[in-house]
């Protein structure tokens, strides 16, 4: 070989060794954050924490709570470094599976929101409200106002208009339904349930996908979270705009959370991204039209937002540990009682609204057999009988007490 050929084939490997070299430097910096969240609402939060010194570049991995839990089981864990999500029962499952680290006090700011039970590993940062983002034509059309709480999506104008989710596909899904039940109570809570799913027309796979729906008028009220919302509503305030977004009054609020992992190889810039969150400069981005969340901290009350934050600060706590000791309950119960039977349970409520709208009033007696359950607001709250919950003896005691009940359903609408 010449030694031109020589002398290029080793600037060629001096130049191939240094980039092969800033290539590994940089993907060893990098940020890995597991997250619930689409990574389109989370990009401008990250762009500006990019812009920070010596800030490391961000790598998304963006899955189901389910799913992340799952891959947490893996040791290597796709080297996350960080989770972020609005799940506490993500955050908990993980604790008790020692995959996330302690954090200094440093980050006290962010434990107001916070269930005690997380304190040690999790903070949040920012917060979000529940509600119902409405196309205010598709209701028109169906003359019927526009839902300010989840009894204004019972109306049978609704029928097929109502989208949403479920619990097992999605976390905030969870949580909402949770929470109502909380407020209503087991049976009055899972009545109105019941009743809202006679006029689902679509079950999105994931909660983001409520507020697609909706914007594509494919239904016309989705019960969502406002930071997806908002991104339509709120922070881009159109005048021509079908699309309203209504905050369900008294109830509980949704803060984010963050927690670094026990096996983060970043640990440095984990705990750096955790401190832009909670510092001054890295609340106001959550504001943002770019972002559609609140701040933990209180804004001027000259902001325009202050209102809305003051009201989401005021709501009402979930109680957090009812919530996670019945997690399972609550999911089967809604894939069971209502996901499995929806076509039928549509089917009764029209054959029921036929029949008052015949009487000429309510009938009680149907309505009760429609939403009766197999499971006592006292087994769904006593500590005992969920520590000893079998699912699969509750499935089969349930498949036969659903099957009796639309026997009595049939039977009651004969003999009328």
């Amino acid at each position: 070989m010449s030694g031109l050929k020589r002398g290029y084939f080793h600037s060629l490997l001096v130049v191939l060794i240094i980039a092969l070299s800033c290539l590994g430097r940089v993907y060893g910096n990098e940020l890995v954050i597991g997250t619930t969240f689409s990574p389109e609402s989370l990009s401008y939060l990250i762009t500006e924490w990019e812009k920070q010194p010596n800030a490391a570049p961000i790598r998304m991995l963006n899955r189901t709570s389910n799913s992340l839990n799952k891959l947490f089981d893996d040791e290597k864990n796709d080297n996350i470094d960080l989770v972020l999500s609005s799940s506490p029962m993500l955050f908990y499952h993980l604790q008790e599976k020692q995959r996330l680290a302690a954090l200094p006090d440093k980050f006290s700011r962010g434990k107001k929101f916070v269930p005690e039970i997380l304190q040690k590993t999790t903070v949040a940062f920012s917060l979000s409200g529940y509600g119902i983002l409405s196309n205010v034509s598709l209701l028109e059309n169906a003359e019927v106002d526009v839902p300010t709480d989840w009894s204004g999506l019972i109306s049978p104008n609704l029928q097929g208009l109502v989208i949403m989710s479920s619990p097992s596909r999605s976390d905030t899904t969870h949580i909402m339904i949770e929470a109502l039940l909380q407020k209503q109570g087991w049976q009055q809570g899972w009545a109105l349930i019941h009743q809202i799913m006679a006029n689902v027309g679509t079950i999105s796979s994931r909660s983001f996908g409520v507020v697609d729906k909706v914007q594509a008028g494919l239904g016309a009220a989705g019960i969502t979270i406002d930071n997806y919302a908002n991104l339509l509503t709120h922070y881009n305030a159109d005048p021509h705009s079908a699309l309203m977004f209504k905050y369900f009054p008294n109830f509980p609020v949704s803060p984010t959370f963050i927690a670094i992992t026990t096996n983060s190889t970043n640990s440095r810039q984990a705990s750096a991204f955790i401190h832009f969150l909670l510092s001054n400069s890295g609340q106001s981005t959550l504001y943002h039209s770019k972002m559609g969340k609140y701040p933990i901290i209180s804004l001027a009350k000259s902001h325009p937002l202050y209102a809305t934050q003051q009201f989401l600060f005021s709501q009402p706590t979930i109680d957090y540990q009812l919530m996670l000791k019945r997690q399972d309950v609550v999911k089967l119960m809604f894939e069971h009682q209502i996901i499995h039977r929806l076509a039928q349970i549509q089917e009764n409520w029209k054959i029921l609204y036929q029949k008052e709208q015949q009487a000429g009033h309510v009938l009680p007696e149907l309505r009760e057999i429609l939403t009766a359950l197999p499971i006592t607001e006292k087994q769904a709250t006593d500590e005992n009988d969920l520590e000893t919950f079998n699912s699969n003896e509750a499935l089969l005691h349930w498949q036969q007490f659903f099957m009796l009940q639309q026997m009595r359903f049939v039977d009651a609408v004969e003999k009328l």
